[in-house]
């Protein structure tokens, strides 16, 4: 059936794209960025695939902009330019454990990448401006992430729920007076949970994940970002030969203001909009073996307090290895074999 390949082929990258939480761009908390990836939980983002190990690897690029104030790196910057092309590689173990009657999973995310940035730096002794640049080929900061899935069938009707904790590793390049940092040189701690509902006869599928992220305090610079909360949304139909077709969006809004350090622009709260078409293709390199590539653009906007632009992000999926049950113990994994 159709709706089986939804989940035999696909399921996969859903995971990968659920805990896959990395930041590499330079947008209200300290930089006027946050440590989650907007954007990287898309369809199927409740849904916990088979145990086994699985590889995704997502190619991400942004360009972005804002003309008011930012502080960034210890610097207050006004007309910001920024681009980032960023690599960002995940492992995801998915154990057979049953915990509470659901399948639990973990996985660790690193990103490479290059970042420019640009803008005209406010000099606090003088009534003017400086323009600068700046540019970094280097890691991001890590992401470690447990994530704990149910999933319900009723015929053609297919419901799956998730619940995950990541936590952020300030290991990525940082440097005090350099406007563009892969590092936030800050931990961060993302709690959230998702949603999936699939209907297999008509091939469409409705996901939403509802995140809260808890950042830490820049040792370096002082600066205490604010607590934020991310939603994400995506809808999609599944098409003939394997491609879908599909919208995908977000909202992230800071719920607490900043403090301490160069936090001279008050509580600096920041918000964002975005909205875009997806797509992908899944096909078998064995059986066992799905591959899925996946593309998605996020058009950015009424931004407050942070940068603007758009986001494009192609990911590739697939199973490393996938373990098999016999057959008394595929309770959990009968309708994805078919």
């Amino acid at each position: 059936m159709p709706g089986m390949r939804i989940l035999s082929t696909a399921g996969a990258a859903a995971l990968l794209l659920g805990t896959t939480l990395v930041i590499s761009d330079a947008n209200a908390v300290e930089g006027g960025g946050s440590n989650y990836l907007l954007g990287m939980r898309g369809p199927l983002a409740a849904f916990v695939p088979k145990p086994g190990v699985y590889l995704t690897n997502n190619v991400y690029y942004y360009d972005a902009g804002r003309s008011e104030l930012t502080p960034i790196s210890d610097f207050l910057v006004g007309e910001i330019s920024a681009e980032a092309l960023t690599n960002i590689a995940q492992v995801t173990w998915v154990t057979d454990a049953n915990l509470a009657g659901g399948r639990l999973a973990f996985s660790g995310v690193l990103p490479y990448g290059n970042l420019e940035v640009g803008g005209n730096v406010v000099v606090p002794v003088a009534p003017f401006k400086i323009e600068q640049s700046d540019e970094l080929t280097a890691l991001g900061d890590a992401a470690l992430s447990a994530v704990l899935g149910w999933k319900h069938r009723d015929g053609d009707k297919f419901r799956a729920w998730s619940t995950y904790s990541t936590v952020f590793v300030p290991i990525g390049d940082y440097e005090v007076g350099r406007l563009a940092n892969m590092g936030k040189n800050r931990w961060a701690l993302d709690l959230g949970g998702a949603y999936t509902m699939a209907n297999f006869k008509g091939g469409r599928e409705f996901s939403a994940v509802l995140g809260f992220t808890l950042n830490g305090e820049n040792d370096d610079t002082n600066y205490d970002s604010g607590h934020e909360m991310h939603l994400e949304l995506a809808g999609k139909q599944y098409l003939p030969n394997h491609f879908s077709l599909g919208i995908v969006g977000y909202w992230n809004e800071q719920l607490t203001g900043d403090s301490g350090g160069p936090a001279v622009l008050g509580d600096f709260k920041g918000r964002v909009f975005g909205i875009g078409p997806e797509l992908s293709y899944q096909f078998t390199q064995s059986k066992t073996h799905p591959v899925t590539l996946d593309l998605r653009w996020y058009h950015e906007f009424d931004a407050r307090n942070r940068v603007e632009g758009d986001a494009v992000f192609f990911t590739f999926s697939v199973p490393l290895s996938i373990q098999q049950k016999p057959a008394a113990e595929q309770d959990w994994t009968a309708d994805e074999q078919q």
